[in-house]
């Protein structure tokens, strides 16, 4: 997070609980709930790995890599897989839900892309702390700055568009607030946008809730009123 270990670890065990909760909503109402209702967790979890890396830069041996390795595994694996997915388990429209599970393949894509190259190369992975925020540099695959800005476009769009063009209203609405998120962060904060951004989004997180409450309620309606 982008002020420091005590406010990752609030914001961390906050979501956490919270994960709990909507997990168990979720399982309430069908296991293809679950993906969506483990959002909350997730970014708890990232949280938390990253007020363990804040901590680790007091230590002899320096910002701990395997914090690091954490966080980035969230952030450049798990949710371009994750948020497609659980747009399309939940997704009544087949050709949405086609469309959605595409971006998924795309977002297991460049997942791996991202990701491989840290597990690969640790040592080159560098953390630093600019602008009392954590900005992570790592190995890349792309050939040139301009193909880096690119590659942040297409994981926003993986990120942003199975949830704006869902068929529910709610998670639409989340879909419009993760996209703010994106926006405020390439915007404000593009030196450490990586770390940023998801801290946004892990305490937009907490509207999954919300969410899951309204598909719940949805379900509940006779299907004359549902539309």
């Amino acid at each position: 997070m982008c002020f420091s270990s005590q406010a990752s670890f609030i914001a961390g065990a906050a979501l956490v609980g919270l994960g709990a909760v909507t997990l168990h909503l979720g399982w309430a109402q069908g296991r293809r709930y679950l993906p969506l209702a483990a959002f909350p967790l997730c970014f708890g979890l990232q949280q938390i790995s990253e007020g363990v890396l804040w901590l680790s830069f007091d230590w002899p041996s320096g910002p701990s890599l395997a914090a690091a390795q954490v966080f980035l595994f969230f952030a450049y694996l798990v949710w371009p897989v994750l948020v497609p997915l659980a747009s399309a388990a939940i997704e009544p429209q087949v050709a949405r839900r086609r469309v959605f599970h595409r971006i998924c393949a795309m977002g297991v894509a460049l997942g791996l892309l991202l990701y491989l190259p840290v597990l690969i190369w640790p040592s080159a992975v560098q953390i630093s702390l600019v602008e009392h925020s954590i900005h992570y540099v790592t190995p890349t695959v792309y050939p040139s700055p301009g193909m880096n800005v690119l590659g942040r476009l297409i994981y926003a769009a993986i990120i942003c568009l199975p949830l704006v063009l869902s068929s529910h209203p709610a998670l639409r609405g989340f879909g419009w607030l993760v996209l703010a998120s994106v926006v405020l962060g390439f915007a404000f904060a593009s030196h450490a946008f990586t770390s940023i951004w998801c801290f946004l989004a892990a305490v937009l997180s907490a509207y999954i809730l919300v969410v899951l409450r309204a598909l719940t309620s949805r379900r509940r309606m006779p299907m004359g009123l549902v539309k």
